[in-house]
């Protein structure tokens, strides 16, 4: 068991939280008010063996995202505190390594988001994104070369479900017709492109206002919705794969079905690529999660 794993296997996630807020134990779930937000009802936590969630803010997570929360920790801060406080070894050579990994995607995220202020004319005037959203994103600008792609571009950071970069598109503003509009880190140790959701640790934390979460193809689509405040996220491809339906399952089971996933493709009245993905994704999610709360967008005519 790595690292991670081992941390919380041995943490009893009721026992944390409830150095932080009283508890009680009601039909198979301990109950709270929450201290991520400082709220006063007292049912508005929920909080499980592994997981908890909060009713009232959206705040959703395990123990690690509790303590970061809670303690305003970076992440690999509050799992090596966590680590001394439960007595976890930290001598796991993966764990390092992909600490070094999480470490320098952060710096070359540094790196190109300095270089952003010769991007803001495409950024702001074409995109319509404000200073609150390139700086929430973090996105940045390449002159040529970052990713192999020569064009200059856009770089946006891809983060997992804690928050961590591990890996970056590149949206091309230059080039010719042969250039990739978009060009994605490499598949490695910790970039699976199949297996994220981008913004989706953001955008968890939205959903509670409608019980709604639109998902959509690009990027720049879903910071645009971000932007509104709409909860959104994006699955990166032309279609949703297994493990992505598979994660929007579980996020349905832990708002207790009361969600509904809103699918938006190119206008599948018009664009006959739109068209056959909506019957694809429609396959995939008969086959992989038949009760899946999901709809599709209609296009005004």
């Amino acid at each position: 068991m790595d690292t991670i794993g081992a941390l919380l296997y041995n943490i009893e996630l009721p026992e944390l939280v409830g150095q932080y807020t009283e508890l009680t134990y009601q039909n198979g779930v301990y109950r709270g008010a929450c201290p991520i937000h400082g709220g006063s009802r007292t049912s508005s936590l929920c909080v499980w063996d592994s997981h908890y969630y909060c009713h009232a803010c959206g705040a959703t997570g395990n123990a690690i995202q509790f303590y970061s929360d809670m303690e305003n920790l970076p992440f690999y801060q509050a799992v090596e505190l966590l680590c001394e406080k439960y007595n976890i070894s930290l001598d796991d050579e993966n764990y390092q390594k992909q600490k070094s990994v999480f470490k320098e995607n952060a710096l070359i995220a540094n790196r190109y988001h300095r270089n952003v202020d010769k991007a803001l004319d495409y950024l702001k005037e074409k995109r319509g994104f404000n200073d609150k959203m390139i700086e929430e994103f973090q996105l940045g600008y390449d002159e040529g070369g970052f990713l192999n792609v020569s064009a200059a571009g856009i770089v946006i950071p891809i983060q997992d479900n804690y928050g961590r970069i591990v890996g970056f598109t590149k949206r091309a503003i230059g080039g010719d017709s042969k250039t990739p509009k978009y060009k994605n880190t490499t598949e490695n140790d910790v970039f699976h492109k199949r297996q994220l959701l981008f913004n989706y640790h953001r955008a968890i934390k939205l959903i509670k206002g409608t019980n709604t979460l639109h998902l959509v193809e690009g990027y720049m689509d879903v910071i645009s919705a971000h932007q509104q405040g709409i909860a959104c996220i994006g699955y990166m491809g032309a279609s949703l794969t297994k493990d992505q339906i598979k994660l929007l399952y579980d996020l349905q089971i832990l708002h207790n079905g009361n969600i509904t996933f809103v699918l938006s493709v190119d206008n599948p009245d018009v664009d006959e690529t739109g068209k056959k993905m909506i019957v694809k994704m429609r396959e995939s999610i008969i086959k992989y999660a038949p009760d899946l709360n999901v709809c599709c967008t209609v296009y005004p005519t």
